[in-house]
């Protein structure tokens, strides 16, 4: 292992350095839907303040680096900090920090274009240690000492999952909410998480996964009432959201006339929301569907039924009495 290698993990693996990987992950985000200058701008500052007056070049060529410095006058030690953030894969910055390094490690730096295929050779040796040339920056000279807050991408996350409900909660959007939650500062999880309003949703995104849940939904909806009522399943969803492992994803049959036993409102709310949703079926017995389903897949069922006229399944029950859920650990 090289002592440039050996620093980077040494200092990876500190504070400083995570800070440092975080403020390279947060420039990552910013490349993904594409460079303006106000987003390179951004990205710069977090490099070094001096060097946010070339953010005039986020669209320039990384491969006419050199020519560019030359017909410009701008040093080659700013301009190439343009080029590692364009492609941090291929572009190593060339200043002070990383020459004085070079000469440590043998690489030339007669010419940038010298310096960066010595260090495109480094990088490749070294794979499992740096992914790219921007890791390695960050952690090497980078300003680690102070966390750098992700807000743009925070309020994205709070734009888009602030006010999401059961029907528009997908496994994308989990995943999705997942991989970038993440990597945010614990200052922007909290954030983010506060933010949520759904408990169910709240519970899928933040708490383990367990079972796919199976809702009995002509079951549910009828806990101590004489007719069916759709609140009950909301008020069910939000009590499970609140457990310690929250089953995803969620499948929920009804009986097939289950419709015309709605009355009011409650007929349009169930045509809106769970009709047409492709978590949602109907069968006739429903009872049939429902141990189907959890057979298929390790599963959990919201259900007061106990399922006496059908063979037993490996299924965790899930009792609703209208205000609380616990798991009844008697299979079916």
């Amino acid at each position: 292992m090289s002592k440039t290698i050996k620093v980077f993990m040494d200092r990876m693996l500190s504070e400083e350095g995570e800070n440092a990987l975080h403020i390279a992950n947060i420039i990552r985000r910013y490349s993904e839907s594409g460079w303006s200058k106000k987003k390179m701008q951004r990205a710069l500052s977090m490099l070094s303040p001096n060097l946010k007056e070339m953010a005039n070049f986020f669209d320039m060529d990384p491969s006419e680096t050199e020519k560019i410095s030359r017909n410009t006058g701008i040093p080659i030690c700013k301009i190439t900090f343009v080029s590692m953030l364009l492609k941090p894969k291929l572009y190593f910055p060339m200043d002070e920090n990383t020459v004085d390094i070079s000469k440590k490690e043998g690489i030339s730096t007669n010419s940038y274009a010298s310096f960066l295929q010595g260090w495109r050779n480094f990088i490749k040796r070294n794979s499992q240690y740096a992914d790219d040339f921007l890791d390695l920056y960050m952690v090497l000279f980078g300003n680690g000492k102070e966390s750098v807050s992700d807000n743009s991408i925070s309020k994205e996350l709070v734009g888009q999952f602030k006010k999401i409900d059961i029907f528009s909660l997908t496994d994308k959007k989990v995943d999705y909410f997942r991989d970038i939650y993440r990597r945010l500062l614990p200052s922007d999880r909290r954030r983010v998480a506060d933010s949520i309003v759904n408990p169910y949703v709240k519970g899928v995104l933040l708490r383990p996964r367990s079972e796919q849940l199976v809702v009995d939904g002509s079951n549910v909806a009828m806990v101590n009432l004489p007719y069916p009522d759709l609140d009950n399943i909301f008020i069910a969803f939000e009590l499970i959201g609140k457990m310690k492992r929250v089953p995803w994803p969620f499948r929920m049959i009804f009986d097939a006339n289950f419709i015309y036993k709605l009355r009011g409102s409650q007929k349009r709310i169930f045509e809106e929301n769970f009709q047409k949703d492709f978590r949602v079926s109907f069968h006739s017995p429903a009872d049939e569907k429902i141990l189907e389903a959890a057979r298929i897949a390790s599963s959990c069922i919201l259900t007061n039924d106990r399922y006496l006229d059908y063979p037993k399944v490996n299924a965790a029950m899930l009792r609703f009495d209208g205000k609380r859920v616990w798991e009844d650990r008697m299979q079916a």
